[in-house]
């Protein structure tokens, strides 16, 4: 089914328990099993012979490595650009922010020293009812003096901007975007929808088309175990994703595994086919710019 086409999978974990901390693996968490269930099955260390291993037989020629809740981000960070330096393709990172901490300027500047770092990204899904699914400080950060002065640090720099955060923050986020211009935003989780009924896939869509009318937002496309839990299938998620092309159109949209993750699901294989067949009805070039060059694009692989 992959037709041997280039891919870019623009988010991926590495990750080693045995040399950095993860809380998720020292106790269990809550909030990560209320978003991608049972999670004993994953494994402690994930590295690029891992990957290699999963992907066989797919063309993968870049990634982006995104962080894993480190107790210590700026360990993980170094860790991770020197591991990365052995691999054969391209490798861009994505590294953890918080744009209301009094030190993130500082933080950026560092991140700015590490050549591979070509995005950052923050925690900020905040579920209405659901405690244990709430990764920001508040509810109304993203409309906070501080946090914005924060974000405001990006322009000038080569950064792209990684907010993540549930369908119904995405009004919120579109004013964010909208505010800031000259910031490259992305929205991963393909704007993680709470509320998978046809009127939540409604109005989720026409949120998700409001942040779309801003030119400087593209959209990530992978995460459906956590949308749709590890059973999902292709004729639940299709419709979704294909909203997604619809909004962004395929110059905006990428696809990514979120592996190791993604395998408490699914292999790779099924994963991506999956993907393939959803854009099956598009055009080569369309195909290659939401597998590929978009990606390389927005995240600078070149």
């Amino acid at each position: 089914m992959n037709d041997k086409l280039a891919i870019i999978d623009c988010h991926q974990h590495f990750y080693d328990a045995t040399r950095l901390r993860y809380p998720v693996f020292e106790e269990r968490s809550a909030g990560f099993e209320a978003l991608v269930g049972d999670y004993a099955a994953m494994p402690r260390v994930y590295l690029p012979e891992d990957y290699a291993r999963d992907t066989q037989g797919f063309d993968i020629v870049g990634t982006l490595w995104a962080e894993f809740i480190s107790s210590d981000p700026s360990s993980e960070v170094r860790w991770a650009s020197e591991m990365l330096d052995s691999t054969a393709h391209a490798a861009g990172m994505i590294a953890v922010i918080d744009f209301a901490a009094p030190d993130v300027e500082r933080t950026l500047d560092a991140y700015a020293s590490v050549e591979r770092i070509r995005c950052v990204r923050q925690h900020m899904a905040w579920h209405p009812s659901n405690p244990s699914l709430r990764f920001a400080p508040r509810p109304d950060l993203m409309t906070g003096a501080q946090w914005l002065r924060g974000i405001a640090l990006l322009r000038g720099r080569r950064l792209v901007c990684e907010i993540e955060v549930f369908g119904s923050q995405l009004r919120d986020l579109t004013h964010v975007v909208r505010a800031n211009p000259e910031i490259q935003f992305v929205l991963p989780v393909m704007g993680w929808p709470l509320d998978v009924s046809r009127e939540g896939r409604a109005a989720w869509k026409s949120d998700l088309a409001a942040l779309a009318g801003c030119p400087n937002v593209a959209i990530k496309i992978f995460g459906l175990e956590c949308i749709f839990g590890i059973h999902w299938t292709l004729d639940e998620t299709r419709p979704w994703m294909l909203d997604a092309i619809e909004c962004f159109g395929p110059a905006r949209s990428m696809f990514a595994s979120h592996m190791p993750i993604a395998s408490l699901a699914c292999g790779f294989q099924q994963l991506y086919d999956a993907y393939l067949q959803t854009i099956e009805g598009f055009a080569l070039d369309e195909k290659r710019q939401m597998l590929h060059d978009t990606a390389m694009t927005i995240y600078r692989l070149a």
